[in-house]
């Protein structure tokens, strides 16, 4: 199998037009990774990005390659543009395929709950495993892998909160 190396760049945005269909590639910032894009269809009110804006999810394992607090400021800029649908690479609960505006609304008020918990834990002086024994979310508790990540997601916001990393 032949690997096709990329040759064209996209900045901020790039506009693609075939056979009538509009697609936008759009660099929002730093994520999930700093190479994210966006690709929305305007026309069609459909957005398509993978791994950072799960339906109903907490964020995957320990966030090893996520930017804090730059996946929330996306998350800010992809709630504001225009769009009904959300394909998100990964399906939700139940093998659900698509989301709503209201999934990426959710997903910015979970990291933004979870680094207000962190930030209160650092802020106290406690370790790693306090802050995972103290902190708890109900309100996110049904959401696939809580059990299994939060813990993780925990120890991600408690580094940035701690060592800025």
């Amino acid at each position: 199998m032949d690997v096709v190396v990329p040759d064209q760049v996209v900045g901020d945005k790039r506009v693609i037009t075939l056979g009538g269909t509009t697609l936008e590639l759009l660099y929002l910032g730093r994520n999930h990774s700093n190479s994210t894009l966006v690709m929305r269809l305007p026309k069609e009110k459909i957005i398509f990005t993978v791994d950072w804006i799960p339906v109903q999810g907490v964020q995957f394992r320990g966030m090893a390659d996520t930017y804090i607090p730059d996946i929330e400021d996306g998350l800010k800029k992809v709630i504001a543009m225009d769009w009904e649908t959300l394909i998100p690479g990964h399906p939700g609960p139940g093998g659900k395929q698509t989301g709503t505006k209201d999934n990426a609304r959710d997903e910015l008020a979970y990291l933004q709950d979870l680094s207000a918990a962190v930030k209160q834990e650092v802020a106290q002086g406690k370790s790693y495993d306090e802050a995972i024994k103290d902190i708890s979310l109900p309100k996110y508790s049904s959401w696939p892998n809580y059990k299994n990540f939060l813990p993780m997601n925990i120890e991600r916001y408690y580094d940035y909160w701690n060592r800025g990393i």
